[in-house]
Formats: C-alpha cells, sequence, structure tokens
C-alpha cells in the first residue's frame, strides 16, 4: 500500500485524535502507508504531542505538518500538497476526520473497493455514536448515522470523513482543491463533489467500510442542531448556484420543499414524533437553502461548531 496516504485535519482534539489513530495502529501496520495530519493549532502541538505518546511510528511512518490558516479547507489542501511533497508516487487519498474511529479490516475493505470500483471518490459510512439521554431531535439528525446507499456508484457523497480519492480527479481540479473562499464555514466537502462531477469525475459508495464518529452532547442541543442543518444548506445552496446556476438550483428546492409539507402533514396526522423531529430539522434545511439564494457570503462560524 506504497500508494496510499492517509490524510487527517485535526483542531484541538488531542483526546479523540489518540483514539483514532489506536484505531489505524493495526491497520497501518507494515503496509507502507504514509499517515500525514494537519494540525490547525499547530502551536499548541496536540497532534506531534498525540503521535509522541503513541507508538504509531513504529507501525507506519508519520508526519505532522503546521497549518496556521485557519478553516478546514486550507488543511485539506494543505494535506494533499504535504502527500505529493511526501510520498511523490502516491495514487490514492484517504481522508479521515479526527473526531471518528475505524473498526479491523476497514483500510483495506475501502482501498479494495477504489481500486476495484474504478470511481474518482469513494467514500463510506459514518456511523452515529450519540450519547446517552440525546434527544429525539438528534436521533433524528445527521449525528445518528448519515444516508447510507448499496456499494456501487452514487450521484452525490455526504461529506470528506472517510473518502478515498484518486489522485488524477485531483490533477484534474488543480490547487485549491477545496474552496479557501469559505473559510471556516463548512461545506467544503460539499463543493469539492461538485468539482469532481463538473470535471467529468465519479462518485462510488462502500458500504463495508464505516467509520464511528461520536458527538459531543454540546452539539446535540436544539438551537445547536437547527443551526447546523440551516447554516449547511445556506452554504451547500450557495455551492449549486455556483455549478449549476438558478433554474435548477430552484427546482430542486421547490421539489424537497413539497416534500417536506406531505412529511409534515403526514407526521402530524399520525402524531408520529420521529416525523415530526425529523420535519423540523427539514424546516431549518429548507430556510437555509433559501436563505441561500440571496445571501452571497457564507456565514462566519463553522456550522459544524469548531
Amino acid at each position: 500500500m506504497e500508494s496510499v496516504v492517509i490524510a487527517v485535519p485535526t483542531y484541538r482534539r488531542p483526546e479523540l485524535l489518540a483514539r483514532l489513530l489506536r484505531s489505524l495502529r493495526h491497520e497501518v501496520a507494515d503496509t507502507g502507508v504514509l499517515l500525514v495530519l494537519g494540525d490547525n493549532d499547530p502551536d499548541r502541538g496536540d497532534a506531534e504531542r498525540v503521535v509522541d505518546s503513541s507508538d504509531l511510528r513504529d507501525a507506519c511512518e508519520v508526519a505532522c505538518i503546521p497549518v496556521r490558516q485557519p478553516g478546514v479547507a486550507e488543511v485539506r489542501n494543505a494535506l494533499v500538497r504535504a502527500a505529493t511533497r511526501l510520498r511523490p508516487g502516491w495514487e490514492w487519498l484517504v481522508m479521515l476526520d479526527d473526531d471518528g474511529h475505524v473498526p479491523p479490516g476497514w483500510l483495506t475493505t475501502i482501498t479494495t473497493a477504489a481500486r476495484e470500483g474504478g470511481a474518482d471518490v469513494t467514500a463510506g459510512p459514518v456511523l452515529g455514536d450519540l450519547p446517552a439521554g440525546a434527544s429525539r431531535l438528534a436521533h433524528n439528525s445527521l449525528y445518528a448515522g448519515r444516508t447510507r446507499h448499496p456499494s456501487g456508484p452514487v450521484a452525490m457523497l455526504n461529506g470528506a470523513q472517510n473518502i478515498v480519492v484518486r489522485r488524477r480527479i485531483l490533477e484534474r481540479i488543480g490547487d485549491p482543491w477545496f474552496p479557501t473562499h469559505l473559510g471556516r464555514a463548512g461545506g467544503e466537502d460539499h463543493f469539492f463533489f461538485r468539482a469532481v462531477l463538473d470535471q467529468g469525475g465519479t462518485l462510488a459508495w462502500c458500504d463495508e467500510a464505516p467509520v464511528t464518529e461520536p458527538t459531543p452532547a454540546d452539539r446535540l442541543t436544539a438551537g445547536a442542531l437547527l443551526r447546523r442543518a440551516y447554516r449547511s444548506n445556506l452554504v451547500g445552496t450557495q455551492t449549486d448556484l455556483a455549478f449549476h446556476g438558478p433554474v435548477l438550483t430552484s427546482r430542486r428546492l421547490a421539489v424537497d420543499a413539497g416534500w417536506l409539507l406531505r412529511k409534515t402533514a403526514s407526521a402530524a396526522v399520525r402524531r408520529d414524533r420521529d416525523g415530526l423531529a425529523e420535519a423540523l430539522l427539514g424546516s431549518a434545511s429548507i430556510a437555509g437553502r433559501a436563505a441561500g439564494f440571496v445571501r452571497r457570503t457564507p456565514p462566519d462560524a463553522s456550522h459544524t461548531g469548531c
């Protein structure tokens, strides 16, 4: 697997990063894989400290790179550049976030699917891990688990946690691969997937290679959940407008708004509390998408809460 680089952006999550690295230990041992960590707060030195306190360097080559410009897009771009600088012959870039952890056999499963499937980007599931006592709204949010698909080609992907990117599509898109204009707003992954498709690339799913992602309680309050739904869809609509223009984007919004009305009415009639929770989150999403038509700049704060 010397053609494989694993890239992880990290920002002030030493405990979660340590758990991720423990889960990766046996995945990367004696494989020739390069692991690159991009630390977005290098003055704290979390990445170096966590690696030094582990035995990961006994298993594979590890590099920690400082990224002083704030924002996950900046870190992801820096990680791609570092992959080429440190491993010029790499072919596959595996992206993880610092708040997940992987099961045994994950790396072989997802890289094999990427090689055999031939897609430019292959993704696996992100399974939610909610704390005890999480609300009904949380259990109906993306934190409970993102959309899954049967393994094979797909039209769109969920996010940059648990993806494998083929080098050729990154060369086709060109630097910067992730949009720096979004700053800390998030949504750089959705923009990247749109850019992949715009360049004639293909997307695929590997449902057999999950990553588990816990969610802290402060992200699961009603206000935090609704803000995330609003902000992420606002930014997503701005991206869709950039690639597809107002006509197609507004048509999709109208279809989804109609679905939401039907969903809400059905849940109310059946007194389906899960359905109503889903509809409430859907209402925040639709409101964000509508705002995306009007607002020309992304929100200042990250929709992920980072």
